[in-house]
């Protein structure tokens, strides 16, 4: 193994992003209407025009708790049959589905059909709360459903909240997945998940969404699905690869990854467990587990490529640590300690990941990494040297560097 040190560097911790947007009541004369009836505006089906001062909510929604459905959103009544009426009349008529504020306790949810829409009032305000052990809400062979400013929270020790298998251009924007994993329970629910991406699930998006508080927040064994703007918290395990069968893959965005660093709340915040596809980090940000992201098993595989670019990451034990990759790309990120760690920043296991690309790594506010923390074969570049590789007619190639030093060698790889 080739390994990098350093000292802890604090730095603080941004707490749990929640919220939502309360969804437009409707026109001025309907909801005078339903006041006379004496009927709460927001218990009614109503129906948008384009005078309307709010058209958040499309025309013709399908509302859970108008009559004849009667959802009651309180948390303790059962609300799935009430829910499933809604469902039915929704895609009945081609309307999307609207949960108003409130907590739904339900067993279930139905399968959505194709190009569903299912709104909330808010991620934290339209809550489905699930108790059991098995799965809330199974997706398959599913194209373009969409859910929006809702939240689920899951509180069976050993429930996922959704699964979606052979499904395409679904989306989950402003939503909140969250369980009951905690420091102060962090054995008691590590078998709850919040999403499940299976089966060539694929162009699955999760834009501005909170995943938290899960035993592992996200799984995939799929190729390549979406995430943006969106924040992994006080997970055990922010995000699973898993498969070993060259599958899955992940694109990331803008994402937070966080925990408390004080306590073992999080193991990893990103762990790909065998052969996989690409993988690609852009603008994340890693703090407060004990291994922020661990690329691959040596001797089982990794991933044919995994990328991070303008990311800052963050741990206690070990930041990053490569142990098989075909093909890793690192291009200016910044490596830090958690408070009061000293972990091994960059781990790479030269006789796995031989070849690799280091750009503008920066292991402290002030310094680089050594060149000794490289495999021989890496290309490194950096402010004070550089590593690449040159053939000569003869067939030859030949491996230059500069080293901390500055001092240029060359290094005869042979014939090619």
């Amino acid at each position: 193994m080739i390994g990098s040190h350093d000292g802890p560097n604090q730095f603080g911790r941004r707490g749990l992003l929640a919220g939502g947007v309360v969804a437009g009541l409707g026109s001025a004369a309907a909801i005078a209407g339903l006041l006379e009836k004496g009927t709460s505006p927001r218990d009614s089906p109503i129906e948008l025009t384009a005078n309307d001062p709010d058209a958040s909510l499309p025309l013709n929604y399908v509302n859970v708790k108008a009559a004849p459905f009667n959802a009651g959103g309180v948390g303790a009544t059962d609300d799935t049959a009430a829910i499933a009426r809604a469902y039915q009349s929704a895609a009945a008529n081609g309307r999307p589905m609207f949960f108003p504020a409130g907590n739904y306790k339900v067993t279930s949810l139905p399968a959505m059909a194709n190009n569903m829409t299912i709104l909330g009032a808010g991620a934290g305000l339209s809550t489905i709360i699930y108790e059991g052990s098995g799965t809330l809400l199974s997706l398959s062979n599913a194209q373009h459903v969409t859910f929006k400013n809702i939240g689920f929270w899951i509180t069976g020790a050993s429930g996922t909240g959704i699964s979606l298998s052979n499904c395409f251009r679904c989306s989950f924007e402003s939503v909140m997945i969250r369980g009951q994993h905690s420091a102060a329970n962090t054995t008691g629910f590590r078998a709850q998940t919040g999403v499940v991406l299976t089966a060539n699930t694929g162009g699955t998006s999760f834009l501005d969404c909170d995943i938290n508080n899960l035993g592992t927040g996200m799984k995939t064994s799929c190729i390549q699905n979406y995430v943006a703007n969106s924040k992994f918290a006080t997970n055990y395990v922010g995000i699973l690869g898993t498969g070993n069968n060259l599958n899955a893959g992940m694109s990331l965005m803008n994402t937070e990854f966080v925990s408390n660093p004080s306590v073992a709340e999080t193991n990893v915040h990103i762990y790909i467990d065998g052969r996989a596809n690409d993988w690609w980090l852009t603008n994340c940000w890693f703090e407060g587990a004990n291994k922020a992201i661990v690329v691959g098993v040596a001797g089982v595989g990794g991933p044919s490529q995994f990328g991070m670019s303008n990311c800052k990451v963050a741990g206690k034990q070990i930041v990053l640590d490569l142990q098989y990759c075909r093909q890793p790309h690192l291009s200016n990120v910044v490596f830090d300690a958690d408070p009061g760690g000293t972990p091994t920043l960059l781990r790479i296991n030269a006789s796995s990941c031989p070849d690799g690309v280091a750009i503008n790594l920066i292991n402290s506010q002030a310094a680089d990494f050594a060149s000794s923390v490289f495999p021989p074969n890496w290309t490194v570049i950096g402010r004070r040297r550089f590593g690449s590789t040159l053939v000569s007619p003869n067939g030859h190639s030949w491996q230059l560097k500069v080293s901390d030093s500055g001092a240029v060698t060359a290094s005869d790889l042979g014939v090619i």
